[in-house]
């Protein structure tokens, strides 16, 4: 896949524009540039070699997470929002974080040493996972609570095998739009893909769907300094106490 390097953010606004003509939605992702790309932090290897247990993971979380705060959790059923929840607040899932917004992906790359922002096409990819997998329900992006009988949903039967020890699911990732079950998805127009059967990078099993724009790390501040005055900074990607205290404390 060819890298584009990325000088400025008119170029950034420039790129993004021209390679997605056509495309119906676009989602974006800021990482590092790191040797293996978009995989989710469930898969990603460990300094001791070891592997993460998914399931554990999943119901030790949903058993204690409401004891650590005041705040409304899901139902106990709701499994696909009890996902959700557990990727926003850092819990490895089989979850990859994306957003509608190019801004928003440009500030979580622009974190890094190393800036890298991926576009991808999410309907073409639904439409790959329907033809790698099984008949669909046939939605763009699928429901994640509906579980039909007589057809498969993929964006609920990849969710299933997260809570069901990889047992359904189909094989390539899924594009999904979840319920903004924390205030940060909302401000962050969070979107994910969720990983089915197959565990490789995004990037190795369909670079067709993908454009990658490596940040120039000396353009950097210049561009971040961009960023803030187009509104995109700490304390709007983060509504709280510490997003704010992050951003003041660059600022001042």
């Amino acid at each position: 896949m060819d890298r584009i390097i990325i000088l400025s953010m008119e170029e950034f606004v420039v790129r993004i524009r021209n390679d997605r003509a056509g495309w119906p939605y676009a989602w974006f992702r800021g990482e590092p540039n790191v040797p293996t790309p978009l995989i989710p932090k469930l898969y990603r290897r460990r300094r001791d070699g070891r592997t993460r247990d998914e399931n554990k993971l999943l119901q030790f979380f949903r058993m204690k997470a409401p004891t650590f705060s005041g705040g409304l959790f899901p139902d106990r059923e709701a499994t696909d929002q009890w996902l959700f929840l557990a990727q926003h607040v850092g819990l490895p899932t089989r979850l990859l974080d994306w957003t509608e917004s190019a801004l928003v992906a440009l500030h979580f790359a622009l974190i890094e040493a190393e800036p890298v922002v991926w576009m991808l096409n999410p309907i073409d990819l639904n439409r790959l996972s329907v033809t790698a997998g099984q008949e669909s329900t046939g939605s763009e992006f699928p429901l994640t609570w509906f579980d039909p009988e007589n057809t498969v949903n993929i964006g609920s039967i990849n969710i299933r095998g997260a809570w069901e020890n990889d047992g359904p699911g189909v094989s390539l990732p899924v594009a999904i739009h979840p319920t903004n079950i924390h205030p940060r998805m909302t401000v962050q127009r969070s979107c994910f893909t969720v990983q089915g059967k197959d565990k490789s990078s995004l990037a190795d099993r369909a670079p067709q769907l993908l454009r990658r724009y490596d940040l120039d790390p000396a353009a950097r501040d210049r561009i971040r300094e961009d960023l803030r005055v187009l509104g995109i900074s700490y304390s709007t990607v983060f509504p709280d106490l510490d997003g704010l205290a992050r951003e003041l404390t660059e600022l001042y």
